[in-house]
């Protein structure tokens, strides 16, 4: 699929302004508190759930006092001596495949330049960087004792040791770094001197445990935090407290019991059904360091205290097949970073939910990367610096179901004052069963949430091959700094919604006198019952724009020829408003006498437009940038339908989508 789950390749472009005197590293500026988790809680509480259940559902279990008594010995994290041992053996195709990537990989990193990491601010990637050598170089060795890549990771944790800091005051670094080394020293424990396991092991305490104890649990910290901060640095910390537990067994549980105490605010997210709120590429960042941190509590304590069992985790595999569409573009919603690249997890998710549908595309991708391993060339998939993971991961004796294809009908629900982002995807067929299907993907939600957009009501559509309605995906975060935006404040009158692409100009959504979707509203999405064939789903927007007309919904649904339509009602208050819907797409557009035809890679889609009112048609080039914050946009056009609704009335606009083979076999 076509995604970044590193969704920033350089530590420039992933910057959280430090704010204040704590190492936060960043203050989100929310409208309302976070309270997810303990919403959560306090409902299971009411519905008299016993004790062990509820600390099933919300990570609310403590690490036993004398746990480091019943510690394993080394390695402990993610994998046993006992179990590299057997991977040696396992030899169906996609093990001797993956086990053929580590190898080469490992063999790559011997000749590859040493990691420079900057004396002073970020260090980000290269700590992403070094993360990938060491679990690449550590599995190598133990599946093959080739010790050239033991050397070779000893070099590469030594220099990480030595670094006087792991820029907490980014903290993203120092959860990412103590994974790196709390890895590398727990798998390759037995050979390594003692004085280098001292110095890593003092690196992880002072570098990382440490610091992390100096970052307050408020002002929406990550320590607290309900977006994917929180679970990758509590990943990273919990590895890197677990690998030296017997050294620190005070501070070693004081950081794993915080792991689990604040977990469910993240895991609440994902609630009911497993959409995350911001987007599928920090879907993939978040969720791997959730997964990481389960596996890390298993293998090494025997219990992932219920951090897997958050409603809608387990569904959250859905949620990322469901993303994508025909054409294997995401719908890219949120801060979105545009690479291909394989998902590791998706294994992980197929084993831990026995059902091997979920590896499917995932294993497709690691025999690309594998092919191109062997041939010396450049895989069209790059590849993730946690695949070697995935050898852990599969299980061989899940059966793979060719066949079987999930829901062609999928929604997410989770409304006003529940976790959860409401969103619905419909297809007409999937990729494998039709290359040209039609795909339309719509969410509500609300703007204000990490990395989230003005975007609430907004879609994409494809047909016929082509992505007619885009999203832009995100803003370079190095040109909202440099125009001095706070890229982090989502209030109502925060400076990020000035940017093109984040704020409501860059965006297929309904718009009430240009004014801001409101920040304290939250969008649901209901399901309409199907008939004859038709299937589709009603937003209800009004609590996006409740001060600026009465009551508004949209209605989007898939007929049974490919075709979709699209139906906006909305009745004023006691003003008149000029309403303008929007389409943001890379096709020619002309006016015809029933509408709009978009015309892109020889292929074509009509609009057929109708109201209940007169209407103005405008068709823009948004191309160029329009502040010093945004970046071209090469090729886009900006449809925009205006018009006015009297005080006091309902106003109705239609738009029938036609993709050209519907047209054709129409005549």
């Amino acid at each position: 699929m076509i995604r970044s789950c590193n969704p920033i390749d350089g530590q420039k472009e992933f910057d959280f302004t430090r704010k204040g005197p704590t190492q936060n590293g960043f203050v989100w500026k929310f409208s309302r508190p976070l309270t997810g988790g303990l919403a959560m809680l306090f409902c299971l509480l009411l519905l008299g759930v016993g004790e062990m259940a509820c600390r099933a559902q919300t990570g609310t279990g403590r690490v036993p006092e004398s746990f480091v008594k019943t510690l394993p010995d080394h390695p402990r994290l993610l994998v046993r001596s006992n179990r590299f041992e057997s991977l040696k053996q396992q030899n169906d195709s996609v093990s001797l495949q993956l086990k053929a990537y580590i190898q080469h990989e490992a063999e790559r990193l011997l000749t590859a330049d040493t990691i420079v990491y900057p004396k002073t601010g970020f260090k980000f990637g290269p700590m992403r960087n070094v993360q990938g050598r060491i679990i690449a170089l550590a599995m190598g060795y133990r599946l093959t004792g080739d010790t050239r890549f033991l050397d070779r990771a000893r070099a590469e944790l030594r220099q990480l040791a030595a670094l006087p800091d792991w820029a907490p005051n980014h903290f993203l670094d120092v959860g990412e770094g103590a994974l790196a080394a709390g890895i590398g020293l727990d798998w390759l424990y037995d050979d390594l001197p003692a004085g280098e396991r001292d110095a890593i092991a003092q690196a992880i305490v002072n570098n990382a445990l440490l610091p992390s104890l100096q970052v307050t649990e408020g002002n929406g910290s990550w320590v607290a935090g309900d977006f994917n901060w929180t679970q990758v640095c509590h990943a990273g910390l919990t590895t890197g407290a677990l690998a030296i537990a017997e050294r620190e067994p005070e501070l070693a549980k004081q950081i794993i019991n915080r792991a689990i105490k604040n977990l469910p605010n993240a895991g609440a997210v994902y609630a009911p059904d497993g959409a995350y709120p911001e987007g599928p590429s920090y879907w993939s960042y978040g969720t791997t360091f959730h997964v990481l941190l389960v596996e890390v509590l298993r293998s090494a304590l025997g219990s992932s205290y219920g951090l897997e069992q958050f409603p809608g985790f387990l569904k959250t595999a859905d949620y990322n097949l469901q993303m994508v569409g025909t054409s294997g573009l995401d719908f890219n919603y949120s801060d979105y970073h545009l690479e291909q690249q394989n998902e590791p997890i998706m294994l992980w998710f197929a084993r831990e939910t026995r059902r091997p549908e979920l590896a499917t595309q995932e294993i497709t991708d690691l025999l690309t990367i594998c092919r191109a391993a062997r041939a010396g060339t450049k895989s069209p998939v790059h590849t993730n610096r946690h695949t070697p993971l995935e050898l852990l991961w599969w299980n061989p004796d899940l059966a793979p179901k060719t066949g079987s294809f999930p829901p062609r009908h999928w929604t997410s629900q989770g409304g006003a004052g529940l976790p959860g982002l409401p969103m619905a995807v419909m297809r007409s067929a999937w990729p494998r069963q039709d290359s040209l299907a039609t795909f339309v993907a719509i969410k509500g939600g609300t703007p204000n949430h990490s990395h989230a957009h003005m975007d609430v009501g907004s879609f994409v559509l494809e047909a016929d091959g082509v992505r007619w309605a885009i999203d832009l995906g995100t803003e370079s975060y190095d040109k909202m700094r440099a125009a001095k935006l706070d890229l982090w404040s989502y209030t109502q009158t925060s400076n990020r919604w000035a940017t093109f692409r984040v704020g409501p100009e860059g965006h297929n959504i309904l718009r009430f006198d240009q004014q801001r979707q409101e920040i304290d509203g939250k969008a649901d999405i209901s399901i309409l019952p199907e008939a004859n064939g038709i299937v589709g789903n009603r937003v209800d927007l009004t609590p996006v724009y409740r001060h600026q007309v009465a009551s508004v919904g949209r209605v989007i649904q898939l007929q049974p020829d490919k075709s979709v339509r699209l139906e906006d009602a909305w009745t004023t208050a006691d003003k008149p408003v000029t309403a303008s819907w929007q389409w943001l797409t890379k096709a020619n557009v002309t006016q015809t006498p029933r509408g709009l035809l978009l015309q892109q890679d020889n292929k074509s889609l009509e609009l057929l437009v109708s109201a209940s009112a007169p209407y103005t048609v405008a068709i823009e080039d948004v191309s160029a940038p329009r502040n010093i914050q945004d970046s071209p946009n090469p090729g886009v056009s900006r449809i925009v339908i205006q018009l006015t609704s009297p005080a006091k009335t309902t106003t109705t606009l239609h738009v029938h989508m036609l993709p050209g083979r519907v047209t054709a076999n129409r005549k």
